[in-house]
């Protein structure tokens, strides 16, 4: 009896990589050695293949903190062959990402009627305090609600946006 031992070497999709959620992510291709006798198979623990085409992909990571694995792996001829894991890491975004208007116009049109915080973060807001112009709280919330300038006259109101670990301080014109 003889035996024949195939040797497949080893993919070239070893590794680790990071991206962080501050924006969009782009989708990502990945690759390994190409050879016609090999059928490639493909897994994913996370995000979408947007493109397969035998020994390459593209995936779309998704933007939720996590570590994800790429798996792949061959046979040729009937027989399982090389199998190769790559480690994607997606870090949160080291800064908040906020928008914080400085006017805002209450007047009955519909358009920009009321201020409050905007961006991917907007969630993370623990204390939104609005004042008048001799320091008096007119607004105090502790989330992102927006304050409409009920009974509130033309002119330049101070705000403080806290989250859990930053504070901002401004201005905001209330247009009619």
């Amino acid at each position: 009896m003889k035996w024949w031992v195939f040797l497949l070497l080893p993919f070239s999709l070893l590794g680790q990589e990071t991206y962080v959620n501050c924006g969009d992510l782009t989708p990502q291709t990945y690759q390994v050695d190409f050879d016609a006798d090999k059928v490639y198979y493909w897994g994913i623990s996370g995000g979408a293949i947007t493109y397969s085409n035998s020994n390459s992909i593209t995936i779309q990571w998704p933007d939720s903190v996590g570590t994800y694995v790429i798996s792949a792996y061959t046979t040729r001829f009937g027989c399982e062959g090389d199998t190769s894991y790559h480690e994607v890491i997606i870090e949160d975004c080291p800064y908040l990402q906020l928008f914080i208007p400085n006017s805002f116009t209450p007047n009955g049109d519909n358009y920009n009627e009321t201020f409050y915080v905007h961006g991917a973060d907007k969630e993370e807001i623990k204390s939104f305090v609005i004042y008048n112009r001799w320091g008096e709280i007119i607004h105090e919330v502790n989330d992102n609600t927006p304050w409409e300038g009920k009974n509130c006259q033309i002119g330049v109101y101070s705000y403080s946006v806290r989250t859990h670990n930053q504070h901002f301080t401004g201005n905001v014109h209330l247009i009619r």
